[in-house]
């Protein structure tokens, strides 16, 4: 063998035995280690869950095990969660983010205030995964005068909301902008359990932006009851729990404004998303991922999502990575009109 001939091979050798060490290093990293989750929305609301729900399945599908504590930053829609971890958090791996489905094309659509309020740009974040693909519904307490979606064309609905950015606030500003419907937006609640007691109590008469999976968590036998009713689906798509409720798309025909409507509703597929900081090692964003969907998909996590009545319908990190590249792509002609309706006060 020549001496060119043995110093490739020895050089081939040392590569694989440097790769290895690395392979070998990452599955290492989490050994000892703690995680931190920051909860871009308050305690008790369904992120929240959903969060908590991930905070004791997920350190058994990671290598090494690490712990998971929770800390709930619900300012400004997941907008100081989301700052947090794009600007001052570790690039290690070791700090997770579980924020609104909005808020990572923010920057695009300034909904929590003017654009330059987001610090980052979405598609640079390591999006981790989601535990659910979102559809959000617009329902009337069964006290309220509202009893079907015509309803809310031609009486005023009185709706609670925790913020301007949310989506109860944001969808509906754009049903009284892209329809006519008559939504009045009451806001100052902190969170779930205030807008459903405001609702039992009759302060409001509804909500315009719920997701399925979280009404389905707290309120299915009230709706089985009668005593929430389910008026429309803010998707272009039904939920396989709601067969009968007509979708948001049946009330519309102008093309231009179907297809801004399409673009309002398209980051909701994202669900309830996980996020790593910018500049994650990718051998760790990968371990973080994988880990993720096996535990998406083991029987423990189901079977505790199923006794909270949580829908789980996962969706990958490099689904939500190619999702938020997708939205930035929109044309401008789309794009501005609808953030000048998302972001009227």
């Amino acid at each position: 063998m020549s001496r060119s001939s043995s110093r490739l091979i020895a050089l081939l050798a040392l590569a694989a035995g440097s790769l290895a060490g690395a392979h070998a290093r990452a599955e290492d990293f989490y050994a000892g280690k703690q995680i931190s989750m920051l909860v871009g929305s308050g305690v008790g609301g369904g992120y929240d869950t959903y969060a908590r729900l991930v905070a004791r399945h997920w350190p058994k599908f990671i290598p090494g095990h690490p712990s998971i504590v929770v800390q709930n930053l619900p300012a400004a829609g997941s907008l100081v969660a989301m700052n947090t971890l794009a600007n001052s958090s570790p690039r290690d791996g070791t700090t997770i983010g579980a924020v609104q489905n909005h808020i990572g094309v923010e920057p695009i659509m300034g909904v929590t205030g003017p654009v330059e309020n987001a610090r980052f740009d979405g598609r640079t974040m390591n999006w981790i995964g989601s535990t659910s693909r979102e559809i959000p519904v617009v329902v009337a307490w069964s006290n309220s005068p509202i009893k079907t979606f015509k309803d809310t064309f031609t009486q005023e609905m009185l709706v609670g909301s925790s913020g301007t950015a949310t989506a109860d606030a944001v969808y509906s500003r754009l049903m009284n902008q892209i329809l006519g419907t008559k939504f009045k937006v009451i806001e100052g609640y902190k969170g779930n359990p205030d807008l459903t007691l405001a609702g039992e109590m009759g302060e409001v008469m509804g909500r315009t932006g719920w997701f399925v999976s979280g009404m389905l968590a707290t309120q299915a036998k009230q709706i089985a009851d009668g005593k929430i009713l389910v008026l429309v689906q803010l998707a272009t798509q039904k939920h396989p729990a709601l067969p009968d409720v007509p979708l948001i798309t049946d009330f519309i025909t102008d093309p231009v404004k179907r297809e801004q409507l399409a673009f309002s509703l398209s980051w909701l597929a994202m669900g309830r998303p996980f996020v790593a900081p910018p500049g994650v090692p990718a051998d760790r964003v990968k371990i973080l991922r994988d880990s993720f969907m096996a535990m998406m998909a083991s029987p423990e996590l189901i079977a505790e999502a199923k006794t909270l009545s949580l829908d789980v319908s996962p969706m990958s990190g490099e689904e939500v990575q190619a999702l938020v590249r997708k939205v930035y792509e929109t044309p401008p002609e789309v794009v501005l009109p609808v953030r000048a309706i998302m972001t009227a006060k």
